[in-house]
């Protein structure tokens, strides 16, 4: 007798002699000849090195043995892993950045099966709270790979995608992108009455001064306001004033690029300027606009430090 499918079954056998036929009715279950894979824990396609992922799976059919997960990364078998458990946890940091199928063998006395493979990426990651499906993922990896940012935090390393960018933070962000990061300003002597010669960013503060970038945010006494957060209009001169040089004056504006920013407007030239060079394309649309009393966050920031320096990827 053969059955096509696994379950539970009802099987009529008879017996039949001189004397005549006897029937007797029994249940039996029917075994699959292979176990099955019922089911397998989802797996995001795009990780950051560093996660922690868990692999768990179901199976059905015979009493059936979770083997091992074979982790293979394309065209590179120094990466391939084995992991035994289920659930097992998969740390993204052992096979580093690549690309990767996932399969879950499962096995028993008559054989294994595999599951179909889950394709998997894994990207850098260098900042905790910045994973690579982050907008501004590649940008802020960029800015870290050309030593332009250490990040906000340590302890994971974080980088505070969101914190608005201050007029300190923006000194010392422009001094690395023009000068280099190797580059150590002069000793600061005072010259700003709230920038003591002791604050953090006092060298790089007196160092964007001297190279024309800012003149301060006030007067009698001469102030920077370090601690005031950086305005997108504000950035806007910033940036291209580091980019092109102090005497670098932008063509009038002319108040059609952005509903937001009139052509007398503070900062227009240079708003304007910054969209003209491909460096924005602007905080909304329909209307399009710049947003020029928003603050700056990070992540933009480091998307414009990127576009505006012409820094290259890792």
């Amino acid at each position: 007798m053969t059955f096509s499918t696994p379950g539970t079954k009802q099987v009529t056998l008879r017996s039949c002699n001189s004397g005549g036929c006897t029937s007797i009715t029994k249940t039996v279950t029917v075994l699959d000849p292979m176990p099955r894979i019922t089911g397998m824990s989802s797996v995001p396609p795009l990780l950051g090195t560093g996660q922690m992922i868990s692999l768990s799976a179901q199976t059905a059919g015979r009493p059936s043995l979770i083997h091992r997960w074979a982790i293979t990364g394309t065209g590179s078998t120094s990466n391939n892993l084995t992991l035994t458990g289920n659930p097992v946890v998969w740390s993204t940091s052992t096979p580093g950045i690549g690309t990767y199928e996932i399969r879950l063998e499962v096995q028993n006395g008559d054989g294994s099966v595999f599951s179909n493979p889950l394709p998997v990426s894994v990207a850098r990651q260098s900042f905790s709270d910045v994973p690579p499906t982050y907008w501004a993922w590649q940008s802020i990896e960029t800015l870290y790979a050309a030593g332009l940012t250490g990040g906000c935090a340590t302890g994971p390393l974080r980088y505070c995608p969101t914190g608005s960018v201050s007029r300190a933070e923006m000194a010392a962000f422009l001094v690395k992108a023009s000068h280099g990061t190797v580059y150590v300003p002069p000793v600061p002597t005072g010259i700003f009455a709230d920038v003591p010669v002791d604050f953090w960013a006092a060298p790089a503060i007196e160092q964007i001064f001297l190279d024309g970038i800012t003149s301060g945010c006030a007067l009698a006494p001469l102030r920077y306001c370090p601690d005031s957060f950086m305005s997108r209009a504000e950035m806007a001169v910033f940036l291209l004033r580091a980019k092109h040089g102090a005497l670098f004056i932008p063509p009038p504006a002319t108040g059609t690029v952005f509903a937001d920013v009139p052509a007398d407007a503070f900062a227009a030239a240079w708003i304007e300027q910054l969209a003209s060079e491909g460096l924005t394309g602007g905080c909304a649309t329909d209307p399009v606009r710049y947003c020029p009393d928003s603050t700056v966050s990070r992540d933009q920031m480091a998307v414009f430090l990127v576009r505006t320096f012409n820094l290259t990827a890792p």
